[in-house]
């Protein structure tokens, strides 16, 4: 028994049955005969005072109430073997993934479930952390020996729309392991794609695997792009299916809110399917892609995206001339392009200096200039060495190794299936960085800053591959313009992570702005103070359109709400997307234990206060049942036989 002292009840036992011998008083009255008060007087010999004591169904019942009552007060249990230490660890996943919902699956209430199991696990006297973590970590509560108070922290637990990261969760645990060498990391997860930390934790590391299906479709790229002259707007949209079925969805496009374009797209299984969409109106300022019906993930169903706003920068394509890559230039809106051959390059940059109309860009195409410009520069199949690094020959038919998914500058761009047939070995100069190699090492895509220029380089000729005959070589390109030159939507990026947090410079004059969020269906905002001209926006938890907007001003009621800046937030994450279960092995390798170590097993206890109160309330029930007369007249009415008709039974 937890609680001993509740059997002090069992006095009740008593009083119980001392009601019942003990009798009412009456007041004497005199009268002439007690012929005809037989009954009276049998009424007054039961109630004499400490009769004898008979037989009562319902003394039963509620001397029977009254001992299940005490005893589950007492909290009664047993003692099991438990698989888990003096000291736990719950980790419970709240990433996107774990938001999945079908008609047969709910995997944050599976999730709630499994962690609530792991409490009543809890060896006897043990300890309990309650973690939740998508992205980072969250300490529901800590240390404790009190269930109750595990519970209600694991009933606070839900799932959130943001990547899953459980690097902050192991480093929590693995400290809290480090204090206590009789510890245990449970971790409640669906295991699709978390990332884990690069060294394991000092403590065993058991997985409760929850979730099946795979039924799932996202957006996986969103982006719109000017052509020249401003005129019209592309939208690319990729729809992914890393589920194990084919599938048909709806693709929605609306432009400030209204439907401008709808279309049905079939997704082959573990494939992605895309679309060039020209129907956008030039006008418009945010565009969302929506698949239309169910699935079961919702928040890859929506993706926005901010317009960027008609900016010019004037760029010089210096080289003999390559269609394919001064085609993907001209079409970028933001560049008016212009292009030199090799001799007049140095010509070129005097006249647009004195004429007080410089460039912002210089492209090299197998070029390398003896003077580096200090622009934003992109170095094409460059012949020998300049500010990128050194050429060291070349490399022939070079396969490309896997990118990094999570990689900006290659998104929305597969190059899966590009072919190369030579390319430049090339050693980087400090500052650069590889975003895309050959399986040998050698750099095909590079970016970087070096001694303040940002510079770009594709380290082989495009007339020597396929990419410019793919959807991937104007994305790319795209990219790489957006990196050399670097553009917002007022104060804001045009896009943000989600889980991101954000400071941004704003008017010095203002105290404070609003940051509102929507997703087309719902709006929140928050103001935000304004400290010397700074302001921090709170990380994006949701999918959607954040704006940031001066807060009302009494000084000058004329600027109030007008709009600073927007970004789009997306979850544009292959992890996330693709909900089947993973493989649990790789989080229980994070255990550490030394090889051939037992740890002795531990006491649990299972408590079994509720069957008892449980009881004692079915009890209660029979009592009201059987002894209350309106209660027994209705049952008898209900249940009891029917009068027959004279003459006979009824047929």
């Amino acid at each position: 028994m937890i609680a001993p002292l509740a059997l002090i009840g069992l006095i009740s036992l008593p009083i119980i049955v001392a009601f019942y011998m003990l009798r009412l008083r009456r007041r004497d009255l005199p009268v002439g005969s007690t012929f005809l008060w037989q009954q009276l007087v049998r009424d007054v010999e039961a109630n004499a005072p400490w009769q004898r004591l008979r037989f009562s169904w319902l003394l039963l019942v509620q001397l029977l109430i009254a001992a299940i009552v005490v005893g589950a007060a007492t909290r009664p249990f047993s003692t099991a073997q438990s698989d888990l230490a003096a000291n736990v660890v719950l980790i419970v996943d709240t990433s996107a993934s774990m938001s999945t919902r079908t008609d047969d699956e709910d995997r944050a209430e599976l999730a709630r479930a499994r962690a609530r199991d792991v409490v009543e696990r809890l060896p006897e006297g043990g300890r309990i952390t309650v973690v939740a973590a998508a992205d980072s970590a969250t300490v529901m509560v800590s240390e404790t020996h009190d269930t109750d108070a595990a519970l209600e922290a694991i009933a606070r637990i839900g799932p959130t729309q943001l990547e899953g990261d459980l690097t902050d969760a192991f480093a929590l645990s693995s400290a809290l392991a480090a204090r206590d060498s009789d510890s245990t990391i449970v971790v409640v997860t669906d295991a699709a794609g978390d990332e884990l930390p690069a060294t394991g934790v000092g403590a065993p590391v058991l997985v409760e695997r929850v979730g099946s299906t795979d039924a799932n479709q996202a957006i996986s790229a969103l982006s719109a792009l000017r052509r020249a002259g401003g005129a019209q707007l592309d939208l690319f949209v990729a729809v992914t299916n890393p589920s194990a079925a084919d599938a048909t969805r709806r693709l929605e496009i609306y432009a400030d809110g209204a439907l401008v374009d709808a279309r049905e797209l079939d997704i082959p299984a573990g494939q992605r399917s895309e679309a060039l969409i020209g129907t956008v109106p030039a006008a418009a300022g945010t565009i969302e892609a929506r698949l239309s019906g169910t699935d079961a993930l919702a928040a890859d169903d929506r993706a926005f995206a901010i317009v960027p706003a008609e900016q010019t920068t004037r760029a010089l394509l210096v080289g003999d001339g390559s269609a394919y890559l001064e085609n993907a230039l001209a079409l970028l809106p933001r560049l008016e392009l212009y292009a030199v051959g090799e001799g007049g390059y140095a010509d070129a940059l005097d006249q647009a200096d004195a004429a007080g109309t410089p460039y912002g860009l210089i492209v090299f195409d197998g070029i390398v200039p003896e003077d580096a410009p200090r622009l934003p520069a992109l170095y094409v199949d460059p012949p020998s060495d300049g500010a990128f690094g050194s050429v060291d020959g070349r490399e022939e038919a070079p396969a490309i190794d896997r990118p990094d998914p999570d990689e900006p500058l290659l998104r929305f761009v597969d190059l899966s299936s590009v072919h190369v047939g030579r390319a430049r070995q090339v050693q980087l100069a400090d500052g650069l960085r590889a975003v895309v190699t050959s399986t040998r090492g050698s750099p095909l895509v590079a970016a970087g800053d070096v001694g303040g220029s940002r510079l770009g380089l594709i380290g082989f000729d495009l007339d020597e591959s396929d990419l410019p005959l793919q959807i991937a070589f104007p994305l790319l390109t795209s990219n790489l313009v957006d990196f050399l030159l670097p553009t917002a939507e007022g104060v804001l990026p045009s896009s943000m992570p989600l889980g991101a947090s954000l400071a941004v410079n704003v008017d010095p004059s203002l105290e404070r702005v609003v940051l509102s969020t929507s997703n087309g269906d719902r709006t929140t905002s928050a103001e935000l103070p304004v400290v010397g001209g700074r302001v921090t926006l709170p990380a994006a938890d949701a999918v959607g359109v954040r704006e940031l907007r001066v807060a009302d001003d009494d000084e000058d009621p004329e600027r109030a709400g007008a709009l600073l800046g927007s970004t789009a937030v997306n979850l544009f994450s292959s992890d996330e997307s693709d909900i089947a279960p993973g493989d649990a092995e790789r989080l229980v390798e994070m255990g550490r234990v030394t090889a051939g170590e037992e740890r002795p097993a531990q006491t649990a206890r299972a408590e079994w206060w509720w069957p008892l109160a449980l009881a004692a309330l079915a009890l209660l029930a029979v009592e009201w049942l059987l002894f209350h007369r309106p209660t027994r007249r209705s049952l008898r009415r209900a249940f009891g036989r029917r009068p027959q008709p004279l003459g006979g039974r009824a047929p």
